[in-house]
């Protein structure tokens, strides 16, 4: 049985990878004059990077539940303590990571801003504020642009609600018809049977028809015959005597 923890670190590490490829994107868009189509790309490109950092901080909560877990007891799930701390560290860097790429999203403008790389250089950052207020601005932002992104989810799980109820009409609908024509199979066979009994009778019938007409033709030729020869002897005893 493979190690879910593991499987989860996989995704999140090609998640990493698409944001890296979506964080060179809007570094190169954040630092010039767009045109209005780039304008246009820029967004896409910021609200993709937003959703993606969201779905790994939601897959490494997950992993964290996990090596809390296995913390107490490591044996028990087959790890060492060495394993349960390159898996806290692991989630640590990427919460940091994270954490960092938000800040720089948040930037008005990146040329202003600490080196675009720094995010995925894995050393340390350290973010000099007057106030721990400072930061507020860009959560904001942020929680903004998750709450659009939650609105456009919920927005498309009612979609596929609605074509879903479409597709069990539609199934239902579907096992009624074939239903119906069981049913006119099961009639037409019976008035299948029920022709050809009749077409039997009819055979049978005329049959019994033609015999009979023939019968009654030869009868009446020896009923013609008889009285021909009868009145032929009356004759010839009228004319002899």
């Amino acid at each position: 049985m493979s190690d879910p923890f593991v499987v989860v670190q996989e995704d999140v590490v090609s998640a990493f990878e698409q944001a890296k490829t979506l964080y060179a994107s809007w570094k190169g868009l954040n630092s010039k004059k767009r045109s209005p189509q780039e304008e246009n790309e820029y967004q896409f490109v910021t609200d993709e990077l937003y959703s993606t950092l969201t779905s790994i901080s939601n897959d490494l909560e997950d992993l964290q539940e996990t090596v809390d877990v296995a913390r107490d007891a490591p044996a028990d799930y087959g790890l060492s303590a060495a394993q349960i701390g390159e898996r806290h560290n692991f989630i640590a860097g990427r919460r940091k990571t994270i954490e960092d790429m938000r800040h720089f999203l948040a930037q008005p403008d990146a040329k202003t801003s600490q080196p675009a790389k720094a995010p995925f250089s894995g050393a340390p950052h350290h973010h000099h504020t007057d106030a721990r207020g400072s930061h507020r601005p860009h959560v904001a932002e942020f929680d903004g642009h998750q709450e659009q992104h939650q609105i456009l989810m919920q927005q498309q799980d009612e979609q596929f609600d609605a074509m879903l109820d479409t597709v069990r009409n539609m199934h239902g609908i579907a096992g009624t018809i074939n239903t119906e024509l069981d049913d006119q199979a099961i009639l037409l066979d019976e008035v299948g049977t029920l022709v050809d009994r009749i077409q039997t009778k009819l055979t049978s019938a005329r049959r019994k028809v033609d015999k009979f007409l023939r019968e009654s033709s030869g009868r009446s030729i020896c009923i013609v015959l008889a009285m021909f020869a009868a009145i032929l002897v009356l004759l010839m005893l009228i004319i002899f005597t």
